[in-house]
């Protein structure tokens, strides 16, 4: 489906009623990809679930900075 969105003079655009309908979130990324932009629908939920693994797993593999490393490093 293609529909021609109009842009506020703030820039904002507003996406059809049964586009966001079709998605369970009302959050959305938006990507830019040469003259193209990429809108993709996000759950906050499931990415800040993946967030937190991902960090978890960064910590089990030893990616992490100490208390003190981290003070020194902003001078605290």
């Amino acid at each position: 489906m293609v529909k021609v969105l109009h842009s506020t003079s703030r820039g904002q655009i507003t996406l059809p009623k049964e586009w966001r309908d079709g998605f369970d979130t009302d959050y959305f990324k938006v990507e830019i990809q040469k003259d193209k932009l990429i809108i993709v629908p996000m759950n906050p939920e499931k990415s800040f679930k993946n967030r937190v693994e991902e960090s978890w797993q960064q910590y089990e593999d030893g990616m992490f900075i100490s208390n003190e490393d981290l003070k020194k490093k902003y001078g605290l």
